[in-house]
């Protein structure tokens, strides 16, 4: 299995146990994580991870000769959904 540009992480003094996704190209960087707490387990977590890189690098193959107006709109997609999950986060406090 190749796992370039997927790294695996465990820390014992935090809760987060995953995989990162991480893709530099023409100055930016694009990473994610995969939690083995949000997909399950480890062997999901990693298969979605490696799903997500496939199709990133896929996806800037067929941007070859705009790579970098597509890394900007990934960029963007990812913090809307950080965003989003701040949001569901703060919803919850604020209830709770």
């Amino acid at each position: 299995m190749n796992n370039k540009n997927i790294t695996r992480y465990t820390y014992e003094s935090t809760d987060f146990q995953g995989w990162r996704v991480s893709i530099q190209r023409c100055g930016r960087i694009i990473t994610r994580y995969f939690s083995d707490l949000q997909y399950g387990s480890a062997k999901e977590s990693l298969r979605l991870a490696l799903e997500y890189r496939d199709r990133v690098f896929a996806e800037m193959r067929q941007h070859r000769s705009n790579l970098a107006e597509y890394m900007d709109r990934e960029l963007e997609k990812l913090q809307d959904l950080l965003r989003g999950r701040a949001h569901a986060a703060l919803r919850v406090r604020v209830r709770g």
